[in-house]
């Protein structure tokens, strides 16, 4: 109770919707620069931060990285002995030599996956059946910071109209791209924006999700064969005060590439045995039973709490750690008394979601691990 007290009542600018702090403040000078003439249009913004960061580009240098990184509890409202998320220190190495020639490996906890892919034929080992979302979280931030619907929007589900704004932190200025989620079938309202902030030199250093609430930052650039790499990569929900995962990452070129590191038996793994984010392939992940109630007209509350729960859905629709991933709140912080309501009615959610059965997503006819959200609004708190 005291955490969350302290979240709502002592860090009220952090916690008011529209107005959360940056976890990572910008340099304020990123390495790389302004490569050609400011794009035009929110697109464009987006295809230049990705030429920028993408090391894994034909014709790109092959690279060696390191991440070594700290998964952090969550909100799960169990005792820490009891607590069903994997946590503690984590490893994650890369051996990038072509887009079809390459080696992942991730090691968290008693969590282990490889997944490789020599002359086109990718193959796939972990011994389980999820990935933990810490390791989630983490592979989104490196591999996929800005998803590949917004890039070629025509494999999205509709197109998005992006609004373009200038900003600054302190004196520092930066541009957000924002759009306001409209995930209706899901959850009858209207999300909250997608936000992605952008150094004036092009470099994406800021994600926020309008889903999950998840906030990602990238910080202290450095340039590696031409291309900007971030030595320093957070997670965290929004309006929550400790971060979820914390990453330090290192790289460097592959002189002599040894195809031994290529080598994994086993057939040909399916499209869901990645190491990849899984949720950009397929929406069709439901809840059997929605949990989550909200306003059906909308957010336009005078005052309220908005909480939402996730969980990673294992290939048999078993939730896996689910936990309160983002605590917004619209209008004036709750009284005390709201503050213990809005703490009965998440540890409720999260309870909830653990005893519930969900409908994995499927690809290619197999089942598939997804990422699933849940959400309740707490009123005039």
């Amino acid at each position: 109770m005291k955490c969350l007290l302290s979240l709502l009542l002592l860090l009220p600018g952090l916690l008011v919707h529209g107005q959360v702090a940056l976890p990572l403040t910008p340099s304020p000078a990123g390495p790389g620069q302004v490569r050609g003439a400011e794009p035009k249009d929110p697109v464009g913004w987006f295809r230049r931060a990705y030429d920028e960061t993408n090391l894994r580009m034909p014709g790109s240098a092959s690279f060696q990285m390191k991440v070594t990184f700290h998964a952090y509890p969550g909100i799960d409202f169990a005792k820490k002995e009891e607590s069903r998320i994997v946590t503690g220190d984590g490893t994650y190495q890369e051996t990038w030599i072509s887009p079809h020639d390459w080696r992942r490996e991730v090691t968290l906890g008693s969590y282990h996956a490889v997944e490789v892919e020599a002359d086109g034929v990718r193959r796939f080992q972990a011994n389980s059946d999820y990935e933990p979302s810490r390791v989630s979280m983490l592979m989104r931030a490196l591999l996929d910071p800005i998803p590949r619907f917004i890039l070629e929007p025509e494999i999205g589900i509709q197109r998005v109209q992006w609004k373009l704004k200038r900003l600054k932190a302190g004196t520092l200025p930066y541009v957000r791209l924002a759009h306001r989620g409209s995930d209706n079938s899901y959850f009858g309202f209207a999300l909250a924006d997608d936000v992605y902030d952008f150094l004036p030199n092009g470099v994406l250093f800021r994600s926020e999700a309008s889903r999950s609430g998840l906030v990602a930052s990238w910080q202290d650039d450095e340039v590696f064969a031409g291309k900007v790499v971030a030595r320093r990569v957070a997670v965290q929900g929004e309006g929550m005060r400790s971060p979820m995962v914390t990453a330090e990452v290192s790289i460097s070129r592959l002189a002599s590439p040894s195809p031994v590191i290529q080598q994994l038996p086993g057939k040909a793994a399916d499209v869901c045995a990645t190491l990849r984010p899984r949720d950009r392939f397929d929406r069709s992940a439901k809840f059997i039973r929605r949990m989550g109630s909200v306003p059906r007209s909308g957010l336009n509350y005078p005052a309220g709490v908005l909480t939402v729960v996730q969980a990673e859905v294992d290939r048999q629709g078993m939730p896996r750690e689910a936990e309160v991933s983002s605590i917004r709140v619209y209008g004036q912080p709750p009284s005390r008394e709201g503050v213990d309501a809005v703490w009965t009615m998440a540890a409720g959610l999260v309870m909830g979601i653990r005893q519930d059965r969900v409908r994995p997503a499927i690809v290619d006819g197999k089942p598939c691990e997804s990422p699933i959200i849940a959400l309740k609004w707490k009123g005039g708190t």
